[in-house]
């Protein structure tokens, strides 16, 4: 009897053990460029809809590129929040940033209640890489289209930042970095279609 008691005791402490052992999860955040997004008012009202991230990379788990081009899912490093969230936030400052553009997204604006230029906008990741031996890589298309039935412009781009990204917290830096450049240049072709101006995209 005393050793069947002292069994679930033991193996308590074996879970324990085990979970002593396993190393905690570590959380990465798109760091935004070191500018501050000022109030006042909007000038144009922009519906950002959700970004559009491949199919590999809608986890919460880093993923990461090997020079070989392997992939590697860090179960120990995850990000702060859904990555197409992460993009979109700092898309979101820099449309507000460059032309004070609010996104309407959660609550819309219908085009007859204001007289604020309003505007559609769509991206989509096509390419979100970095890891040991090869720099961070960003690859995006996207649309801006004026409602209700206005100009559209469509623009793709690709950013790199970086030799090599060695470490998690060193992808998650230069990630950052080039989503930076991706969100203004995103931002650009919104204020180039808003002056009417032939060459929308950057």
């Amino acid at each position: 009897m005393i050793a069947r008691r002292g069994l679930p005791v033991l193996l308590a402490a074996a879970l324990l053990a085990g979970c002593a052992a396993s190393p905690p999860t570590r959380y990465h955040a798109l760091v935004q460029p070191p500018q501050a997004v000022s109030g006042g008012s909007a000038k144009l009202l922009v519906e950002l809809l959700p970004i559009a991230v491949p199919e590999r990379l809608n986890r919460d788990e880093m993923v990461l590129t090997g020079a070989d081009g392997s992939i590697a899912v860090r179960d120990g490093d995850h990000w702060a929040a859904p990555l197409s969230d992460e993009i979109r936030q700092m898309v979101a400052d820099a449309l507000w940033r460059r032309n004070a553009a609010a996104d309407q997204y959660k609550a819309p604006v219908p085009t007859a209640a204001s007289r604020l230029p309003q505007y559609r906008m769509s991206v989509r990741i096509e390419r979100f890489d970095a890891g040991k031996g090869r720099p961070a890589l960003v690859d995006a298309s996207w649309s801006v289209r004026r409602l209700p039935e206005g100009e559209a412009a469509v623009c793709r781009a690709s950013f790199s930042q970086g030799s090599s990204a060695e470490t998690p917290d060193a992808a998650a830096q230069a990630l950052s970095a080039a989503t930076a450049q991706l969100a203004e240049a995103i931002a650009v072709s919104l204020e180039r279609l808003n002056l009417g101006l032939a060459d929308k995209c950057p």
